[in-house]
């Protein structure tokens, strides 16, 4: 029976060793909130576990960066997590001796973020040089150690007309999952979105090509922010909003993410500040549901719509739709309707897919 995530995120920092174009946070410079003391994170962790969280995500920025992250990943082992993960970009994990450290401390899955198959594309978009062949020095490290390893990479139009080329670099890696993120404009100027954001139509043959290749060998593949309508056929590797409780590789329990931050005035400040800026979209959603199931409709909601085509689809009760910049950069008449009875399960394609995977990895 498919499981529902315990995983939770730990946001560590806003500084990076980076300057990636796509990066949703921009450029760190431009950020104002101060990072999170180790005391603070270590506060953090431990709410989130004594509620049931098992799995943790260390994410930033970039956490390696932190001069007391192995100080941090030891107390999560102290505290008994069960999987202690970073999601990084692998500049300080080329570091056999630093990683290690990570390992001896009870890190024990890593979460890459490499955008291309080699150093002109994945250095075009991280835009520091030598990135990439630090990146797979990493990968290596994480491999000989034995650790699940995982791969994200943000398919921006750098790099979507080489994803097959990508699939086949990462096949002798032999990941543990590979994620696809397209890149959503959310936080980005219309110009420079229109510079990075892809079409639907323009990424799908492509993608559907490396999902093909990569099949024999990873055993999870993941497509986010891309909706139904462009991967018939490939509807069990769609991951959105909906899927995300029940994805043991995704954090997504608000319920938890919301206590572990309620100690700190400053997040009721900010948490006040998002409430009134959205009023709109909580208006949408029934208080009648759960805390989760609320996040979850207001998060989709807020981030995406569905052009007037989508009732007519099979797919519209459970596709998030199309990011809200999207009709401005491209129009809608690209989103063809795959007519149908209507699909109510979120889980209609991807329920046995993540069962099985979950058995594979003894979650």
């Amino acid at each position: 029976m498919l499981k529902e995530t315990k995983r939770i995120k730990i946001h560590t920092n806003n500084s990076c060793n980076l300057k990636c174009s796509f990066c949703y946070y921009g450029d760190s410079s431009r950020i104002k909130e101060k990072n999170p003391s180790i005391e603070e994170l270590k506060k953090q962790l431990k709410i989130a576990k004594d509620l049931g969280a098992l799995d943790v995500d260390f994410s930033g920025g970039e956490s390696t960066i932190m001069p007391d992250f192995p100080e941090l990943v030891s107390y999560a082992t102290k505290l008994g997590f069960r999987t202690i993960c970073v999601i990084t970009n692998g500049l300080r994990m080329a570091n056999a001796e630093y990683v290690k450290k990570l390992i001896k401390a009870g890190l024990n899955d890593v979460l890459f973020s490499i955008e291309g198959h080699n150093a002109k594309t994945h250095e075009n978009l991280t835009r520091v040089v030598g990135s990439f062949n630090k990146i797979i020095k990493a990968i290596k490290n994480v491999k000989k150690n034995k650790l699940r390893c995982r791969i994200n990479i943000t398919v921006t139009k750098e790099n979507y007309l080489d994803l097959e080329k990508f699939a086949n670099f990462l096949i002798p890696f032999n990941p543990d999952a590979v994620n696809f993120i397209k890149f959503n404009p959310w936080d980005v100027a219309i110009e420079n979105a229109r510079i990075l954001s892809p079409k639907y139509s323009e990424i799908e043959p492509h993608l559907k090509k490396a999902i093909k290749i990569l099949s024999p060998v990873v055993s999870k593949i993941t497509v986010r922010y891309i909706p139904y309508c462009f991967m018939k056929g490939y509807e069990k590797h769609v991951c959105n909003y909906m899927h995300l409780k029940n994805d043991v590789d995704e954090w997504w329990i608000p319920s938890i993410q919301y206590r572990m931050h309620e100690k700190s005035f400053k997040y009721y400040a900010d948490f006040t500040k998002r409430v009134i800026k959205n009023i709109p979209n909580l208006l949408k959603t029934k208080p009648s549901l759960s805390f989760n199931k609320i996040v979850t409709r207001f998060a989709i909601k807020k981030l995406y719509v569905k052009p007037k085509q989508c009732k007519k689809c099979k797919y519209f009760l459970v596709c998030d739709g199309i990011d809200k910049p999207y009709p401005s950069l491209y129009g809608t008449k690209e989103i063809k309707p795959i007519l149908g009875d209507k699909i109510k399960d979120p889980m209609f394609a991807r329920g046995t897919y993540l069962e099985k995977y979950e058995r594979k990895n003894n979650f």
